[in-house]
C-alpha cells in the first residue's frame, strides 16, 4: 500500500501509524502526499479547502506526515507553505490513471461539488453523456440482479420495448453500454445506455442463461499483440508511446470488448496493412487469427471474418 523507504520510520512503522487513524485522515495525508508529489508545494489552506477541516486537525495531520517522512517537506515560515525537498520518496502509491482523471476534471466526489485542479488540463469534450436517472435504474438493476424491461431505440428496428437482464456497465471509450441479455434476440449484446429511454426495474431476477456466467464472449479473453504500423516510418517513436517490449504490446482482453479496444486505439486489423494508406494508422494487429469467433471483432477497423 505504501512506498516511503526514505530516512524515518520504517515501512512497517508507517503501516502502524497510517492503520493507527481514521479513513479521514489517511485521506488527508494522502492529499498532502499527492500534493507534495505533483505540485511541489501544500498549504494548510489547502487541507482546510478541500475536506473543510479546522486548524487543529490540519495541525494533526502535518505534524504525523512529518513523523513519517521528516524528508519529503519542509516549511518556509515567510509564505506559510510546506515545499517539496529534494529527498521526497511518495508514502503512498498513487494510482496513475485516477490521478491524472484528477488533473483533468478537478477534485470531488460526485457529491459534495467540484475544485478545479490548479494546473490547467484540457480534454476532448464528451458527447455521449449518459443521462442520470438512466444510469442509476441501470446500476440498480446490476447490484439487485433483477430483470429490467427498457424503453429502447435501436438503429435497425427503431423504437421497442424489451426486457434484458444486465451484469456490467462497460465504458467502451467513446460511449458507455451495459453488458445485457436481451430477451428480444434471445442473446447477450450490449446495450447503449443514451439510448435508452426509460427503466422499470422487474420483480423477478434472471434465469441461469441469463447471467454473467453464462456470457461466453464475456468469459472469454483473448490476447491481441499491437505493433508499430509496418508502413509507419520511425517505429521506435510508437514503441516509445506504448511502453512496447521487444517491438511489440501484448494486452489480454475480453472477447466482448475487444473490438472497442481496438476502435479506441485506431489498430489497422486488416492482414495487409491496408488503412494506412487513407489514416495513417499508427498500430496494427500482429495477429488477426486472435479475433477469429469473436463477437466485438465486427468493430475493429479493416478485419474481415472471411480472411481467416
Amino acid at each position: 500500500m505504501t512506498s516511503y523507504n526514505n530516512a524515518g520510520l520504517s515501512h512497517m512503522d508507517v503501516e502502524a501509524k497510517l492503520n493507527a487513524v481514521g479513513s479521514a485522515q489517511r485521506e488527508r495525508l494522502a492529499f498532502i502526499d499527492f500534493a507534495l508529489y505533483f505540485l511541489g508545494e501544500v498549504t494548510r489552506k489547502d487541507l482546510i479547502d478541500r475536506f473543510a477541516v479546522g486548524h487543529a486537525a490540519t495541525t494533526r495531520d502535518f505534524a504525523l506526515y512529518k513523523e513519517i517522512a521528516p524528508d519529503n517537506l519542509k516549511l518556509d515560515m515567510r509564505s506559510k507553505k510546506y515545499y517539496k525537498q529534494p529527498e521526497f520518496c511518495p508514502v503512498f502509491n498513487l494510482d496513475l490513471k485516477k490521478t491524472l482523471a484528477t488533473i483533468s476534471l478537478g477534485y470531488g466526489d460526485g457529491f459534495s461539488g467540484h475544485q478545479d485542479f490548479p494546473i490547467q488540463c484540457e480534454s476532448p469534450t464528451s458527447l455521449t453523456v449518459p443521462r442520470t436517472p438512466i444510469m442509476a435504474a441501470l446500476c440498480e438493476g446490476i447490484y439487485r440482479n433483477k430483470l429490467l424491461q427498457i424503453e429502447y431505440i435501436s438503429t435497425s428496428s427503431g423504437k421497442g420495448q424489451r426486457v434484458i437482464a444486465p451484469h456490467s456497465l462497460v465504458d467502451s471509450g467513446n460511449r458507455w453500454h451495459v453488458r445485457s441479455f436481451d430477451r428480444k434476440n434471445n442473446q447477450f449484446m450490449d446495450v447503449v445506455c443514451n439510448r435508452v429511454i426509460s427503466v422499470t426495474i422487474l420483480d423477478e431476477e434472471p434465469t441461469a442463461e441469463e447471467r454473467i456466467e453464462a456470457d461466453r464472449q464475456w468469459q472469454k479473453y483473448i490476447e491481441v499483440e499491437l505493433i508499430p504500423h509496418p508502413r509507419q516510418g520511425n517505429p521506435e517513436a510508437i514503441e516509445l508511446d506504448y511502453e512496447m517490449k521487444d517491438g511489440k504490446l501484448v494486452i489480454e482482453v475480453r472477447a466482448a470488448l475487444a473490438g472497442y479496444l481496438l476502435r479506441k486505439w485506431e489498430v489497422d486489423c486488416s492482414e495487409d496493412g491496408r488503412l494506412h494508406e487513407y489514416v495513417g494508422y499508427q498500430l496494427a494487429l500482429a495477429n488477426p487469427q486472435s479475433l477469429y469467433q469473436v463477437n466485438s471483432a465486427t468493430l475493429a477497423p479493416g478485419y474481415r471474418s472471411n480472411e481467416r
